[in-house]
C-alpha cells in the first residue's frame, strides 16, 4: 500500500514547510473528494506527489532553502492558474477511461469538459516554457466560447422547512432553511402561518447569493402539516 509508508512519515517527526501560505484550491478539492470516496487512492497520492515535486511543500527545511527554479514556484502557476494545474493532474485518469466515463467520473468538476478540450487540442503536448500560460489561454478560450449563447439562469430565493418538534399546548419548534437565489436577500424576513397563528421572523443580517442560513422560531398550530413558510419580500412582490 502506497499510502502506509506516507503515512508513518507523519508519525516519525518529519515536518512539512510549506512554500505558501495557501495551498491550490484544486489539491482541496483532491483530498475532499479522496475523503467522499469520489476519486482513487492513486490519484489522492498523485496530488500529493505533485505538492512535493513542484516544491509546494518540503519534507526537509533543508530542501526549502535550496534555490529554486522560478518557473516551477511562480505564482502565476501555482495560484492564479489552479484549474490548468487540475487538469494536468486529472490527465492519467482521462487515458487510463477515455474520454466519455472520464467526463462521467468527473462530472462534480465544473469544468471537466474544458480539460478534455485541452487533452484533445495540439496545445497539450507543448513543451515550452511558457507552457502553462498558453494552456491557461487556450482553457480561457474554450471556457469563454462554451458560455457563448447560454441564457443566464435565474435562481429564485428558497425557503424549506428541516424539522417539526412538538414541544406541547398545541406550539412547534420549526427549523428551517432561508437561501438566496443569484442575488443576495437584504435582511432576511420570513412569514410563519399556521391555520390559527401568524408571526415575522427576521434577521438582521443579509444572506449572500447562493448561500443558506438556518432558523428557528416556534408557532401555535393544530397540525404541523399546515404549517407554512414564505420568505416576506416574495410575499409583498405578490
Amino acid at each position: 500500500m502506497l499510502l502506509i509508508p506516507f503515512l508513518l512519515l507523519l508519525f516519525v517527526g518529519v515536518s512539512f514547510t510549506y512554500a505558501e501560505t495557501i495551498l491550490p484550491d484544486w489539491i482541496k478539492n483532491i483530498a475532499l473528494w479522496y475523503g467522499q470516496g469520489i476519486v482513487s487512492e492513486q490519484e489522492y497520492i498523485d496530488s500529493i506527489k505533485f505538492l512535493i515535486n513542484n516544491k509546494i511543500i518540503f519534507l526537509d527545511v533543508d530542501e526549502k532553502n535550496i534555490l529554486l527554479d522560478p518557473s516551477i514556484t511562480s505564482t502565476d502557476v501555482i495560484v492564479t492558474k489552479p484549474r490548468i494545474n487540475q487538469c494536468s493532474v486529472l490527465y492519467q485518469s482521462y487515458k487510463n477511461i477515455g474520454s466519455a466515463q472520464f467526463v462521467s467520473k468527473y462530472a462534480h468538476v465544473n469544468f471537466i469538459n474544458t480539460c478534455v478540450k485541452l487533452y484533445q487540442d495540439p496545445i497539450w503536448k507543448y513543451q515550452g516554457d511558457d507552457r502553462v500560460d498558453k494552456l491557461h489561454e487556450k482553457f480561457l478560450e474554450f471556457d469563454t466560447k462554451s458560455k457563448i449563447g447560454k441564457p443566464k439562469i435565474s435562481f429564485e430565493p428558497s425557503v424549506k422547512i428541516l424539522s417539526t418538534t412538538d414541544i406541547g399546548q398545541g406550539k412547534f419548534d420549526v427549523k428551517f432553511n432561508i437561501c438566496a437565489g443569484d442575488k443576495a436577500i437584504d435582511k432576511a424576513k420570513v412569514l410563519v402561518q399556521s391555520k390559527i397563528e401568524s408571526i415575522q421572523v427576521g434577521s438582521n443580517k443579509d444572506i449572500p447569493q447562493n448561500v443558506c442560513r438556518t432558523y428557528v422560531t416556534q408557532i401555535h398550530a393544530n397540525n404541523v402539516a399546515n404549517i407554512q413558510i414564505t420568505i416576506l419580500e416574495q410575499v409583498l412582490v405578490n
